[in-house]
């Protein structure tokens, strides 16, 4: 055995040894039993490893110290699971050329324990029983991955101080704990936090995963105030250009509608989970009247963030000490991504007393009501076959302001065996809000139905629900009968969206017409105001 000592008197029977710091130059140092070293010096207490040195643990070994953690050695430290590492001093360091594979590492003393080198393990190599005790200190992840390789929901503690830092400015988050959780199900707490507070992430899953899968976790505040976004993401397609607004009014940032808090959660294969986010309450910036609606999660799938009512809100919020929406509001989850918190519905200008369809040989009737209304120009009707993708199909004029309760319906072709629709309410500013999604069943079959749509541009947009593919023509006459514009269509079997640019037509009043072998299918008068 080959060791070098620095000021320091080593020993490797069960005793106690305290030294400045310890080098190990290619040693194999075997503890037996409940052997224990302290280096214990504040200054200089560090350890280091390097050439091959190596440690082979006992069950209830342990090394103490105050003094910075360092790997240079050829392999990951520890030769066997078992014992454990305190770091019992002030600011220290886990680093060096290569990681450390700990068992049981423990975090105590004061001051921040900083990760310097990627991949670290807690938890073993290879019985994985290990665990990381946070205790009342601060672990900094530092643009570096942090793995937990024991599965249990207890393999990282912490007290209601101590936490791990994940936050780190840069377009995607390298500071990530990955959990493997394998098969083992129930509460996965990763005890994030930030600026003196704990914003615990939990992650409940419901469903097992592999014996080698796992979950990477990682979360910071927003790129600046006011809820700018970070361009990428972990684990999909970018960049990120804004923030979701649930009125689609704030096409570059929405400010005073999002929580200044973002979260990258990566799955290794599919798994189901219930899931809690916490934010501190200075992070919640929602500005009335949007602090008055629901808060709930919506996420990024790669172009656009989805705000499609699968999942409810939680309230307004705190605004002080730490805010928590939890798995009330986010049970079931399967997909996982960047996260943010929003408020999913903003107030309508509008008391909505109901709104609903019903199907009759189909044709859908959509019918709702108000109580009260306030500056409220129109509504606009969307319907999607999918409940993913939809287009407006009708405007409907609202009464502008009264007290009074007003009913509205309109008539929607059925296109699909179950079609999504929501209210889209405009006020006399421009302003927007959104209903709740309703859907209704097909009552009849729904193909060869035909549906156009125009908001008032050259762009006409023809729904069709077709049994075969065919060939129609699209036919537009102006007032006084003479031909303007003809378009040939294909349409395929199935469900078609088509958008056909009307080029020869100006602003006027014009009867449009679709026609199949000189039948007459679907004719609408349109009124073309958008140049």
């Amino acid at each position: 055995m080959r060791y070098y000592t620095k000021i320091f008197s080593l020993c490797f029977l069960p005793l106690f040894c305290f030294s400045q710091g310890l080098i190990n130059n290619g040693a194999h140092i075997v503890y037996v039993s409940s052997a224990q070293m302290y280096i214990d010096d504040p200054l200089n207490g560090h350890y280091l490893s390097q050439a091959n040195g190596s440690i082979t643990p006992s069950a209830t070994s342990t090394i103490t110290l105050e003094g910075n953690w360092t790997n240079n050695s050829a392999n990951r430290a520890f030769m066997s699971d078992g014992g454990g590492v305190v770091l019992a001093g002030n600011a220290q360091n886990i680093g060096g050329s290569n990681p450390t594979a700990f068992y049981n590492l423990s975090l105590a003393g004061n001051g921040v324990k900083t990760l310097a080198v990627q991949s670290t393990t807690v938890g073993g190599q290879s019985t994985f029983t290990g665990i990381l005790a946070v205790s009342n200190s601060t672990m900094d992840l530092n643009s570096n991955t942090l793995y937990i390789t024991n599965p249990v929901t207890g393999a990282i503690t912490s007290s209601a101080t101590g936490y791990i830092i994940s936050e780190t400015p840069l377009a995607v988050n390298p500071s990530i704990i990955r959990w493997y959780i394998r098969s083992v199900t129930g509460s996965h707490i990763y005890p994030f936090g930030v600026g003196g507070l704990k914003i615990p992430f939990t992650f409940n899953n419901t469903t097992a995963m592999g014996a080698n899968d796992y979950v990477e976790v990682s979360t910071r505040a927003t790129s600046t105030a006011f809820n700018l976004p970070w361009a990428g993401a972990s684990n999909i397609g970018g960049p990120v250009v804004h923030m979701l607004s649930p009125n689609g009014g704030f096409p570059d940032g929405s400010d005073e509608v999002v929580i200044d808090r973002w979260w990258d959660i990566t799955n290794s294969s599919a798994v189901t989970a219930n899931i809690t986010f916490s934010y501190r309450g200075i992070e919640n910036t929602l500005a009335s009247p949007y602090n008055i609606g629901l808060i709930g999660p919506q996420y990024w799938d790669g172009a656009a963030w989805r705000n499609d009512n699968l999942i409810l809100g939680g309230g307004t919020g705190a605004v002080s000490g730490v805010g928590v929406v939890g798995t009330a509001y986010a049970n079931n989850v399967s997909t996982f991504c960047p996260w943010v918190l929003s408020s999913q519905l903003s107030p309508l200008p509008i008391e909505l007393i109901n709104f609903d369809g019903q199907c009759q040989n189909g044709v859908i009737t959509l019918n709702w009501c108000t109580a009260s209304e306030k500056n409220n120009s129109y509504f606009i009707i969307e319907q999607s076959v999918d409940g993913v993708s939809y287009t407006p199909i009708t405007q409907v004029f609202g009464s502008n302001t009264t007290s009074l309760k007003h009913c509205y319906n309109f008539h929607a072709t059925s296109l699909a065996p179950i079609n999504y629709f929501k209210l889209v309410q405009v006020d006399a500013d421009g302003k927007k809000s959104t209903s709740k999604i309703i859907n209704v069943n097909a009552c009849d079959n729904t193909k060869d139905n035909i549906t156009l749509t125009n908001n008032g541009s050259n762009v006409l947009g023809v729904l069709v629900n077709s049994s075969i593919s065919k060939q129609v023509k699209l036919v537009v006459h102006n007032t006084l009968g003479q031909l303007v514009e003809v378009k040939d269509l294909t349409i395929n079997e199935g469900y078609n969206a088509l958008q056909v640019n009307l080029e020869h037509v100006s602003n006027a009043v014009y009867y449009v017409s679709v026609i199949e072998n000189e039948e007459l299918l679907i004719s609408k008068k349109i009124l073309i105001t958008n140049f």
